[in-house]
């Protein structure tokens, strides 16, 4: 398809389904950042914890936090969602809201991965270094700032980014629970004009520009850091 075929076709799209779909564009980015911010920290503290040879030998803590990295990591996220969203009401009794169930998902299936980037990143650094710190005199906190982080951060980075930008795609998932994100509204138009293609590419490059950025920058950031090794 030339490039003004691909014109022709997006100029098919009314300025009504165009502003709809720019508005599910700021959806996508609201809903992840949210999981993202919550992902992330859940799967920072997942992480750290595994990390920690104390755990290791306390089994219900370290079964617990396997029981969680695995089902996130083993199980389909569109499986996570409906389970979210269609089971969870029925096994607690609390209703649950597409909005909840979306973030949430995607919140809980971003911790499991980032954990282990997390985990393996804290693992990777010797344990020379750790006995650096406290030859020191320096404390627990104070090594992992100090001299533990800046080394694992430069580990941790690239898994990261792709799965913040894994993310970012996958919230089309939680569109089949009838979240109204840039899927939904492309889905909806498409079946409202019986012109799918439109839409479709309309939001295909929405994703693309909400992506492309980040990981442009995410490479900036590793060249920095492979400069200062």
């Amino acid at each position: 398809m030339e490039l003004t075929d691909l014109t022709r076709w997006l100029f098919r799209l009314s300025p009504y389904d165009i502003l709809l779909l720019l508005k599910g564009a700021l959806t996508t980015i609201a809903l992840s950042v949210g999981a993202i911010g919550i992902g992330s920290i859940l799967g920072a503290v997942v992480g750290w914890i595994r990390s920690l040879r104390l755990v290791k030998r306390i089994r219900p803590l370290w079964w617990l936090t396997s029981i969680y990295v695995d089902t996130m990591r083993g199980t389909p996220l569109l499986l996570q969602v409906y389970f979210v969203y269609y089971a969870v009401p029925v096994l607690t009794g609390i209703n649950t809201s597409v909005f909840f169930a979306g973030i949430a998902t995607l919140a809980l299936f971003q911790g499991g991965y980032v954990s282990e980037a997390v985990r393996s990143g804290l693992e990777a650094i010797e344990r020379t270094q750790w006995w650096a710190g406290e030859s020191l005199g320096m404390s627990y906190l104070q090594t992992m700032r100090y001299i533990i982080l800046p080394q694992a951060i430069k580990i941790i980075i690239p898994p990261f980014i792709g799965i913040c930008l894994g993310v970012i795609k996958d919230t089309s998932l939680v569109s089949t629970i009838g979240f109204i994100e840039l899927s939904f509204r492309a889905k909806s138009i498409g079946a409202r004009t019986l012109d799918t293609l439109p839409p479709w590419l309309f939001a295909a490059g929405l994703y693309f520009i909400i992506c492309y950025p980040i990981s442009r920058y995410s490479q900036r950031i590793e060249a920095r850091l492979r400069k200062k090794q």
